[in-house]
This record gives structure tokens, sequence and C-alpha cells, in this order.
């Protein structure tokens, strides 16, 4: 119990410090979760060891996350996404409706690949450009695209539906057909949440007023718009008079978003190559291509020192065994009286559960005990499932121990602890919401 009590202790410190901003997300990523293990009775070494397996785990995040803000970073600065801008303002006119609405189909057509990085990566990359021309508040893209990513990802061949499928020892498909109606309705839902996002940004607007060039940010502080594809030094990177250029750019972009989807390749190699041949092809002066490199690098290290760090909070919390013993715990302080329906007062709580037990602790460490308590009182292990894969999915992408989150932050300069605190009401009602339907609907029987 000890073990359980450090650690729902440090993620509680983790959450308040990201919050409320005491601590910058690095030094909290580190430092809380090297006191926790000291207090646990480990010494240094065993933490490094610990450490060191997290920050492995990291790589392959980071990696994707470093070559893919690189390679739009370029798109953007030599205006490919001009043109999606352009076409949305038409198409959408100064509707802000029009425009959020969109934004939540696309991330939920992207994500029928099951791929959290892609969505953001894609959408984002596609969105951002839009909201910052529109002066909507950044924190309203990231939040429609986690919810939109949350009620897509219980496709068969989404992690979590995977995952649940593995502890049960049955076909993924099987485990999400009847899941299908709730899916259906909790996409319903991502539009009436996003149509009453688009009506907040509209009164924010017109308190705001449409004097001068500025795009608010998450804070509400105003910031400049610069012009795509100016480089640092006040240039073009490229001749806007290179049409033939142009179409490659559009072309490459594309190539990659297809690779993406399919999966054809690694996606970190994906953007290695794509970012080496858009340099090359859209600046020749090696002198411009270093500058150009060190601008990227500079604006992605915050969030690769953040990943870094991360991934020792994730090491030190899974390898000490406090995830195990804190899934174990979750369920002990449920009364054997009302043990048949531990599953669905579970789900009601899945949104802050995800945030502290990550995907795998939550899927092989909490759901095998849950099926087993419930298993005692004569609940199918399926309906278990189902109802925890509804609720925990939704709030999959406000958890801090969820690496495609960080990909999405980054792509908007976004800061996480401002993530949790907007998002998180919304998103923690919306779970609530959908364990409360899935119930009234029949996909989960009492």
């Amino acid at each position: 119990m000890l073990l359980a009590a450090i650690g729902f202790v440090m993620v509680l410190l983790l959450v308040f410090c990201l919050v409320t901003k005491r601590l910058l997300p690095p030094v909290a990523f580190i430092l809380l979760p090297v006191l926790a293990s000291l207090a646990a009775g480990f010494g240094m070494t065993e933490i490094g060891k610990f450490a060191s397996e997290g920050i492995k785990s990291m790589i392959g995040t980071v990696s994707l996350f470093v070559f893919s803000i690189s390679f739009f970073s370029l798109m953007s600065d030599v205006g490919v996404f001009d043109a999606i801008v352009s076409k949305l303002m038409k198409v959408a006119g100064n509707s802000v409706t029009a425009v959020m609405l969109a934004t939540a189909a696309i991330a939920a057509i992207i994500h029928l690949d099951g791929a959290g990085a892609a969505t953001f990566l894609i959408t984002i990359s596609a969105m951002a450009p839009v909201f910052k021309k529109m002066k909507l508040d950044r924190r309203n893209l990231m939040l429609i695209v986690c919810i939109s990513i949350g009620v897509m990802n219980v496709l068969p061949w989404a992690g979590p539906t995977i995952r649940s499928a593995s502890v049960m020892g049955v076909e993924a498909a099987s485990l999400w057909r009847p899941l299908i109606p709730m899916q259906v309705i909790n996409l319903g839902i991502v539009f009436i949440i996003t149509y009453f996002l688009s009506k907040m940004q509209k009164k924010r607007l017109e308190a705001l007023g449409s004097a001068g060039n500025f795009a608010v940010g998450a804070d509400g502080d105003a910031e400049t718009t610069g012009g795509k594809g100016v480089s640092e030094a006040g240039g073009r990177l490229i001749d806007p008079s290179r049409s033939g250029l142009m179409i490659f750019n559009y072309f490459l972009t594309a190539a990659v978003i297809v690779i993406l989807v399919l999966d054809a390749l690694p996606a970190p190699f994906t953007f290695m190559i794509a970012l080496a041949v858009g340099l090359v092809a859209n600046i020749r002066d090696l002198g411009v291509q270093s500058r150009q490199l060190k601008k990227y690098g500079v604006a992605a290290m915050t969030m690769v020192v953040t990943l870094f760090a991360a991934g020792v909070f994730t090491g030190v919390l899974s390898n000490t065994g406090m995830l195990d013993k804190m899934a174990l715990a979750i369920v002990g302080v449920i009364p054997p009286s009302i043990g048949r329906f531990t599953h669905i007062l579970l789900a009601f709580l899945a949104v802050p559960l995800i945030m502290c037990l990550g995907t795998d602790a939550f899927y092989y460490g909490l759901l095998p005990v849950v099926i087993g308590v419930c298993g005692n009182f004569g609940v199918p292990a399926e309906n278990v499932a189902r109802v925890l894969i509804i609720a925990e999915n939704i709030g999959i992408m406000v958890s801090p121990m969820t690496p495609a989150v960080y990909i999405g932050l980054g792509l908007i300069n976004l800061d996480l602890g401002d993530h949790i605190r907007y998002s998180l009401p919304w998103i923690w009602a919306f779970s609530i919401t959908s364990v409360i339907l899935s119930l009234l609907v029949g996909v989960v029987p009492i």
C-alpha cells in the first residue's frame, strides 16, 4: 500500500504543479518521481535504471516530434498551407462554427487509422493557421482534436481495444462491434460540443473586437502574425514565381500524409526523408539551410526536454511497481456490497484514472483486476471492458502519460498545464455522459 500511496501523491502533485504552473513540466517530471522513489526506499542507482528505461521508450516519440515539427515548419515557411487556409476561409467565410466543425470532422476522419500522432500532425498542421488567422483560441483546437480522437480510438485496430482484447483473449473486432452505436452517438456529441465551443468563441471575439492583425493565444494574449514563406532573415525562402516548386511541395506534403495514413514507413523516418528533400529542393544556400534548421530546433527544444523528462516519470512509475499497486488499491477501496457495479463506478472515474495510470497500466494492470472482481458477481468480462473502453478513450489525450499529446501541444506551442486546465472539465463531463448513455441505450447492460 505504501507504493500505491506514494504513487498517487506523486501523480496528484504533478497535475497540481502543471495546472497551477508551480513548476515547469520538465522539472516536475524529473524531480517528483525521484523524490517519490527515494521516499519508497529505492536508491539512486535503481532510480537511474528506471529512468533510463523510460527515456529509451521516448526516443521514437522525440524523433517523430523533432522531424515532423521541422518538416511542417519548413512547408509553412514556403507557403504550402497558404492555399489550404485561403480555401477554408472562402468556404467558411467568417463562420467560426463552420471552421471548428470542419476541424472535428477532419480529426475524426484522419483518426480512422488509429494513430494519435498522425491525427495531431495532420489536423493541427492544417487548421492551426486558420485558427490563428480567425483569432480563435488555440486551446479549442487542441480540445476538439482530443475528443475526436477519443471517440474514434475505440476502433478494433486502435491501441486500447487491442489491449483489452489481448487481456481477455478475444478478437478485438468482436469487442468493438457492440460499441458501434455508442461510437456514433459520441461522434454526434463531439459536434455538439464543438458547436457550443464555437458559440463561446463568437462571444469572445465580439468582446475583443476586430481591430488589429493579431491572434489570441491560450491565455488571451495577443501575438502578431507573420507572413508565410518568409525566412528568419526576412527574405522569402523561395521565389513566389516558381510555381513548379510549389507544386512539388504540395505533392511532397501529400505524399507524407499518405505514407502516414497507410503506415507504409516508420513515421520518424518518413519525416526525416521529407525534411531532407524539402530543404534541398527549396533552399539551395547551405547557410540559409543551417539557419532554418537552427530556428526549427530552437522551437522544438522545449518539448524535446519535456518528452525526455516525461520518460523519467513514466519509467520510474512503472518500473518501481507503483502503477501495479495503484491499480490494485483503486479496486480495493470499493465496498463488496456494490461490487457488481465496480466497472461502472470506475468508468465514471476513468479520466482521472487514465491521467494517473497511463494506457498500459489501465488495461494490463487495472482491467484484469476489475474483470476478476466483477466476475464474482456474474458480470461478463466483455461488459467490463466495453464500458471502460468508452469512458477511458475520451480522456486519453488529456493524460500527461500519453506521448502523442506532446506532439499536438508542440505544434501550437501550448503548455500542458493550460491544456489540462481548459480541456479536463469538458473531457471528463463528456466521458461521464458517455457512460450514462451507454447504460441507457443498452450497449453496456447493468
